[in-house]
């Protein structure tokens, strides 16, 4: 008579190969589904290195900026280009044809700049009409002027005093900043008659000969633009890295722009005639305000990340 096996015996070698781990095969596993987070993808696997890449002095300190950046201009850099653009220029061209009728040139400026920024074709038939007319038509032009500011020009201190207000976190404003916003246009206006007629009367030796004086200018210009519009709240020691910035940045663009300026003018204006040159001068003044704007919140965003990681060394 045969007796019942205990459960708990095994019963065959057979059955030990079966319940012994140790002697089965390893699943194969697919690449990269044992790296967490990574998902076997290549979008994740860019996401994971980017994570590891933020959590760096270098990494926070580009994502600060970059969302200053956004939170300040609301992406308000298109319209404050398009009303420079329709303002500022205009009422630079009517500073210049002042500037040549006091001369008794108001022609030869026009061949000067044509010839110094190699322009050829249409795109020089349209800057010597351009300058030709305003300088035949001061009246007309500056009454032009007049209502290109009370329409756009005005606005375009606002804009920049909310940029600055807002990177800086400060509340400021009152029904008087509109004499701040129009001392602030004449003098950009005047700032960008002084970099036409440059660009047209200076060569390579005269450049370097002025250097220094570009640069004092400059940061002169963007240390007194956010202190004048944010009724000095902010101090000039604070506003200096952002100055610094703005002085090499948008001033070099603006220095070395007749070395590119000219051909993209002279591209554009084969490509679509007039409006081409038009749209090609809307685009450098979007990215010189661009860059301006960038520039603007460098200053409290480098503030605010050398005391984040002064704290973190603590």
């Amino acid at each position: 008579m045969t007796t019942p096996e205990d459960p708990a015996t095994p019963v065959s070698g057979a059955q030990d190969a079966v319940l012994d781990p140790e002697t089965q095969p390893s699943p194969r596993v697919r690449p990269g589904a044992q790296a967490p987070g990574t998902g076997g993808s290549r979008l994740s696997a860019v996401a994971d290195w980017l994570r590891s890449r933020g959590d760096t002095s270098l990494g926070r300190f580009s994502l600060l900026w970059f969302r200053r950046y956004f939170e300040a201009s609301r992406n308000s850099g298109a319209a404050a280009a398009a009303y420079v653009t329709l303002s500022a220029l205009p009422a630079a061209l009517v500073v210049i044809a002042f500037f040549n009728l006091a001369r008794g040139d108001e022609n030869a400026f026009a061949q000067r700049l044509i010839t110094h920024l190699n322009l050829d074709g249409s795109t020089a038939s349209l800057v010597h009409d351009l300058f030709g007319t305003t300088a035949n038509n001061v009246l007309a032009a500056s009454v032009t002027v007049v209502i290109g500011f009370l329409v756009w020009g005005i606005s375009i201190g606002q804009i920049y005093q909310d940029v600055y207000a807002r990177a800086w976190r400060i509340h400021v404003g009152s029904a008087a900043d509109q004499v701040l916003f129009t001392i602030w246009f004449f003098v950009l206006s005047g700032l960008i008659a002084l970099a036409i007629v440059a660009g047209s009367e200076l060569r390579t030796a005269g450049w370097l000969a002025v250097l220094p004086v570009w640069i004092a200018g400059s940061m002169v210009f963007w240390l007194w633009t956010p202190r004048f519009l944010l009724h000095r709240k902010i101090s000039g020691r604070s506003l200096l890295p952002g100055a610094l910035l703005a002085t090499f940045v948008v001033g070099g663009t603006i220095a070395t722009s007749p070395l590119w300026i000219g051909p993209t003018l002279n591209q554009n204006a084969k490509a679509f005639g007039s409006f081409g040159v038009v749209l090609a001068l809307f685009a450098y003044f979007l990215i010189g305000v661009t860059l301006s704007m960038v520039c603007a919140v460098f200053g409290p965003v480098w503030a605010e990340w050398r005391q984040g990681e002064s704290g973190r060394k603590e």
